[in-house]
């Protein structure tokens, strides 16, 4: 749990960082050494030790009882665990992107970004509290449908926000 809190944390500042990008001196040079001081901190000293400490007690749990690799639920678990892998080296690398500056994503697509994490949880969690009632396919149906509904929530909230933006 503690790695998806790091991982929701991060990437919501991460969106912080990038509207600090927007602001005047010196506001900005304020507020980006902080973000990016936080950013660190959360990486070096939560986000990181979680995963490793995850990955430890994975490996630990599939020598005790190795017959869990020939459960189907485990090969899509595993392919969950890429995808997952791959969003925090992608978090890693947005990292050093706004450390110096150089993002190329808006504020909004890293909202979108953070909302990966939610997913990646809820999808975890159905999966394994449900392996043995539904096979993979309803499960991936089933992201799909959650997927769907959290863009058709965050372009919502996109357009009141810019509602909001434009009224003040």
């Amino acid at each position: 749990m503690v790695f998806f809190a790091g991982s929701f944390h991060i990437v919501r500042l991460f969106v912080a960082h990038r509207e600090a990008m927007a602001r005047w001196e010196p506001d900005r040079k304020i507020l980006l050494d902080q973000f990016t001081g936080m950013e660190r901190r959360a990486l070096i000293f939560v986000i990181w030790p979680a995963l490793t400490a995850f990955a430890a007690l994975g490996l630990w749990i599939l020598y005790l009882r190795p017959a869990l690799l020939k459960e189907p639920f485990m090969h899509v678990l595993f392919g969950y665990l890429a995808l997952l892998l791959a969003y925090h080296f992608t978090a890693h690398r947005i990292h050093t992107q706004l450390k110096h500056g150089v993002i190329k994503w808006s504020a909004f697509q890293l909202s979108l970004w953070s909302q990966g994490a939610t997913l990646f949880l809820f999808v975890l969690v159905v999966l394994l509290v449900f392996r043995s009632r539904m096979d993979w396919v309803w499960g991936s149906f089933g992201l799909l449908i959650v997927g769907g509904v959290v863009m058709l929530v965050v372009n919502a909230l996109r357009g009141k926000r810019q509602n909001v933006t434009n009224d003040a």
